[in-house]
């Protein structure tokens, strides 16, 4: 995609990380491309960042309500939850080195293109918000309550018993 200079100015960074095996063998190298996000101008590239985060009393009074009642907790962890945030601004990034340019002749300068991001990226500033917005749609259309108070709970009630989960973006 062709841009201005204006539009494409977030840059990017993609660390590698070699993988080993027991004998201490490189068997593969990983690499996550992250947005480098101090670069991005609130009110153009962001509006919002907030996601709710539920507190330390929060926490104690859910555990001591599941020992008291003797309910089941468990612990979820969303890998790379970050990346199935949609994104709510149009965000262009410069293309990172080793990704090949659309221009099978490579005729106009790798300045000259940008990539537009449809997801959200680690290091955005919005990322957080945006896996939360995207989680809390998806479980309000299961049926639970957002509760207003505290906006990191959800429950969900039925004739046979409820389920409440604690949501936590870090």
């Amino acid at each position: 995609m062709q841009k201005t200079l204006e539009e494409a100015h977030i840059e990017q960074e993609a660390p590698e990380e070699a993988q080993r095996n027991e004998n201490n063998e490189i068997i593969r190298y990983k690499a996550r491309l992250v947005a480098q996000g101090f670069s991005q101008r609130p009110g153009i590239d962001y509006e919002e960042t907030y996601s709710p985060v539920m507190d330390a009393i929060t926490f104690r009074f859910l555990v001591s309500l599941a020992v008291s009642e003797g309910l089941d907790m468990r612990l979820m962890d969303v890998i790379t939850a970050y990346l199935y945030g949609s994104m709510d601004n149009d965000i262009y990034m410069k293309i990172p080195e080793g990704f090949k340019l659309p221009d099978a002749n490579n005729t106009k300068p790798r300045s000259m293109y940008s990539i537009k991001l449809q997801r959200s990226l680690y290091g955005l500033k919005q990322s957080g918000r945006m896996w939360y917005n995207r989680l809390s749609e998806y479980l309000l259309k299961e049926g639970y309550v957002n509760n207003p108070i505290c906006p990191c709970i959800f429950i969900k009630k039925s004739e046979t018993g409820f389920a409440i989960i604690a949501v936590y973006v870090d």
